[in-house]
């Protein structure tokens, strides 16, 4: 009886200090500090020459080790990381590449996530999608209408690179492109054949995402055509499960500051996150500020505490 005496302030006191909390302390796997630090040395970084962490010098695309990959995504009732239906349709989700040295004003919706690349996982000690990257276009190419492989085969066309067996430990089984089984191995002629189908984008090549001259290509083509600058690229990621286990993968979330919006979906996908178990940074994403800014990280607009 004297145990329960004198547990009975004990508890009293938790259920106090309890009903103070406001908010849920979740995983935090980096602090905005260095969450920002990453994503501006990758921004920032111009390499052509990504390696395969531990694969002997494979040779990886320049998504691996460098450039921001985000994936921009509308605010509704669902969790940002999950599968669309078109997605869930093709078997990928889209995503687009940025860059210093990338021609590119703006993405998709005004807000959305950034996935961490291996190289920094690996480097932090944390979890980095390995696998599971499949092609590139240099500009947004409409693949909810495009079934082939994935949305990486060409348009009406049954034609292209086959996948090579690979060990599940890295991306081979995976990457393809349809240009080089099209004969198209360079920036002009990706560019000829843009031209010659009218500018329709959903009538791209892709290139195989560990081509290395492929990123190559996809940038210098993005400067051969600077009318399209406002249309973001490409990327398509196999999907894994139903998406429930993406969030372990994203680093921060982001906004454009220059779209309505941005920041309240930005703030809902911070919270869904902290419910998920994670706790990452809002960061701001200014395309018209100098290269140093182009990403910034605010105190202010944060929905859960950093």
């Amino acid at each position: 009886m004297k145990a329960a005496l004198y547990l009975a302030p004990l508890f009293l006191l938790l259920v106090a200090c309890s009903s103070t909390q406001t908010v849920t302390p979740y995983a935090q796997l980096q602090k905005p500090a260095a969450v920002l630090a990453d994503v501006m040395k990758n921004y920032t970084e111009t390499t052509t020459n990504c390696l395969e962490y531990g694969g002997g010098g494979k040779a990886r695309g320049h998504y691996y080790c460098s450039g921001v990959l985000v994936r921009a995504v509308d605010d509704g009732a669902f969790n940002p990381w999950m599968y669309s239906p078109t997605a869930v349709k093709i078997g990928a989700t889209s995503y687009s590449w940025i860059r210093q040295d990338v021609s590119q004003t703006q993405l998709y919706h005004p807000a959305g996530f950034i996935l961490r690349n291996r190289i920094d996982a690996v480097a932090h000690g944390i979890p980095g999608l390995e696998s599971g990257f499949i092609c590139l276009y240099p500009f947004d190419a409409a693949t909810s209408v495009n079934n082939g492989h994935q949305g990486c085969g060409y348009l009406g066309r049954r034609t292209g690179n086959s996948p090579p067996t690979a060990p599940d430990d890295d991306n081979s089984k995976y990457a393809w492109g349809s240009c080089e089984g099209m004969g198209i191995t360079t920036a002009r002629q990706w560019d000829n054949h843009f031209q010659s189908v009218g500018y329709a984008r959903s009538r791209q090549c892709s290139w195989n995402i560990d081509s290395q001259h492929g990123w190559n290509n996809m940038i210098a083509s993005r400067e051969d055509f600077p009318d399209l600058n406002t249309v973001w690229n490409e990327i398509l990621l196999n999907n894994y499960g139903d998406g429930g286990q993406m969030p372990k993968y994203i680093a921060a979330f982001f906004y454009d500051v220059k779209k309505q919006g941005g920041l309240a979906a930005a703030r809902n996908f911070q919270t869904k996150m902290n419910s998920a178990g994670y706790n990452v940074p809002i960061l701001r994403l200014d395309f018209t500020a100098a290269t140093a800014n182009r990403f910034t990280y605010v105190a202010a607009d944060q929905a859960v505490a950093q």
